[in-house]
């Protein structure tokens, strides 16, 4: 399916010509979204409207998103302070944005139309640090439910920032929570800058309508060019435009490494698929432009000392949109700061994405009736709510002795239950079995190992062989390892490993063994010789015994040696 406007998307999508009414909203997505309202102490309403949403750059390719209003008026404790919330929503997800080729986008439709719960707070954040603490308190009540995917992009952050006297700009698509800071501070350097751009072009007493969309054709001057980004191929001319009093204006620096030339280059890119532009306030040598074409250049659009001009290759209809959106970003740099929406980036930056829609694209869903909230569901899903995860945390710390780290990551990796279950039924040590689910397993996923195929049922089998001594907790890492590459169960992983326990006896046989072998070493350096024997009897036994038993044996044979 392509939808075609300046830019082309592709959405990879089976069409069918019969339509069909809309699906009813899934009850358990309903379940979700009152539990967090509840947990966030909203007003839940009685009465469900679905609204659309308009979407038009292909990631939804009806043209509309749904959603709807669970609850209002919340709030959530961050440091101290109330931070309210304004609304909870249910939304279906739009499709991923997979590549771009040229001026072609692709989309990938396998969560299109997931439900997802949506949760607004209001403008009161006042710095970057409570910003990522206000993120980080909502992201660990959610993951706290146990209801919430875990992973990279399942819980993305939304920010609207503004400065006195700018705008707000809402930044999208934040999917680590240490972004946040550095982007906040990005944004304020940004719309401060631009105030300053705004500030000065007042002072140089430049009006709107001094910024005419007056586009000139200069493929002549540039026919003979050496410059390889200039020479024309096809039907693509070379287009210009003068800015009027702009001299030294689009090289500001408006973000760190980012100059105003770059930021409306990006806009330019975001509509039309351009790949950029040239302007006079950069160092044109570099292009291959000589002083003779830059000569001939300021003639044709009349442009002296105090003016900068941009230029742009492209077919015609493209170069004339771009430099139409050249001139008019210049106009909105007369105002100080669009209120526009952006995309974060990974160095803490972001980009022009799209214009900031207004409430006027939300409207009422005429396919879908209102939906009455049963005030049993609400009872009943009120009765069940999970505990807070930082009163969690607190009891997690205090019951099984281990580190706040350990129960701040349990809860948000979503293995608490999994945690409690192995602790309280088998007996486990809980610092092990926090180790092996939070470090060990990351560790192996980090080595590629693909740990999602091992299931809790077989994490649990793993553990109940460590509490019965079956196993020594060595033998974890290539334990889970086979299961995950084999597809076996644990009996017949632990066979192909040649894992079979090890009894005392015997490791009291091997360790003499080992002992006698290096008496020498052991009178000549006494209790020293334990790190290079420990070695040596680990080597034959790890992961069949554990190796804090083969230390005690091992200490003890070495001072009945060497007398100690």
């Amino acid at each position: 399916m392509y939808i075609r406007d300046r830019r082309n998307v592709h959405v990879d999508v089976a069409t069918c010509t019969r339509q069909t009414p809309p699906f009813e909203i899934s009850e358990e997505a309903l379940e979700i979204g009152l539990e967090l309202a509840l947990l966030l102490k909203a007003k839940v309403v009685d009465e469900l409207h679905v609204c659309r949403k308009n979407y038009l750059d292909g990631s939804v390719p009806c043209g509309f998103q749904r959603t709807l209003i669970v609850g209002l008026n919340g709030s959530i404790q961050v440091n101290g302070k109330e931070i309210p919330i304004e609304t909870i929503c249910i939304e279906e997800d739009a499709a991923r944005k997979v590549r771009e080729e040229g001026s072609t986008v692709y989309y990938r439709i396998d969560r299109l139309g997931i439900p997802l719960v949506e949760i607004v707070t209001a403008p009161c954040i006042e710095t970057p640090e409570e910003l990522m603490e206000a993120a980080f308190r909502i992201g660990l009540l959610l993951r706290s439910t146990g209801k919430v995917r875990r992973g990279i992009g399942t819980i993305r952050q939304d920010v609207n920032i503004s400065v006195d006297g700018g705008a707000r700009v809402e930044i999208k698509g934040v999917q680590k929570l240490e972004w946040l800071p550095k982007l906040a501070r990005n944004e304020v350097i940004r719309q401060l800058s631009l105030i300053r751009i705004r500030d000065e072009l007042a002072h140089r007493e430049i009006r709107e309508e001094d910024l005419k969309l007056e586009i000139k054709d200069v493929t002549e001057v540039f026919r003979k060019t050496r410059s390889k980004i200039l020479k024309q191929r096809g039907d693509e001319r070379v287009l210009a435009v003068r800015l009027p009093k702009f001299s030294g204006i689009l090289g500001v620096e408006v973000q760190p490494g980012k100059r105003f030339g770059k930021e409306i280059a990006e806009k330019v890119r975001a509509v039309t698929g351009l790949a950029g532009i040239i302007h006079s306030d950069e160092n044109l040598e570099e292009y291959g432009i000589n002083a003779e074409e830059i000569s001939d250049l300021c003639r044709v659009l009349m442009v002296n000392d105090e003016d900068a001009f941009v230029i742009v290759k492209a077919p015609r209809d493209i170069g004339e949109k771009a430099l139409e959106i050249v001139v008019e970003r210049a106009r909105q740099s007369l105002k100080g700061v669009p209120s526009e929406t952006r995309r974060a980036l990974e160095d803490g930056n972001s980009e022009f994405l799209r214009e900031l829609h207004g409430g006027a694209r939300l409207y009422p869903d005429t396919d879908t009736p209102p939906i009455r909230l049963d005030p049993e569901l609400r009872n009943r899903v009120a009765g069940r709510l999970p505990e807070y995860p930082w009163n969690l945390k607190d009891k997690l710390v205090k019951r099984y002795g281990i580190s706040e780290e350990f129960a701040e990551r349990l809860i948000l990796e979503g293995k608490v239950f999994l945690f409690k279950e192995v602790v309280d039924e088998y007996g486990v040590d809980p610092v092990l079995v926090a180790s092996i689910l939070l470090q060990t397993l990351k560790a192996l996923v980090r080595e590629g190992v693909n740990v999602e195929d091992v299931g809790e049922d077989e994490l649990k089998e793993v553990f109940r062989y460590i509490s019965e001594g079956r196993i020594a907790k060595e033998a974890v890492e290539s334990l889970i390892t086979k299961l995950a590459e084999k597809h076996v169960n644990i009996e017949e992983a632990l066979k192909e490993l040649d894992l079979k326990p090890l009894s005392e006896k015997e490791l009291e046989e091997l360790v003499d063994e080992v002992v006698n072998e290096n008496v020498d070493i052991i009178k000549e350096r006494g209790e020293r010789a334990f790190s290079p024997l420990m070695g040596m009897v680990m080597k034959q036994v790890r992961g069949r015994i554990d190796g804090s038993k083969v230390a005690d044996i091992l200490k003890k044979k070495i001072r009945e040696v060497s007398g100690g």
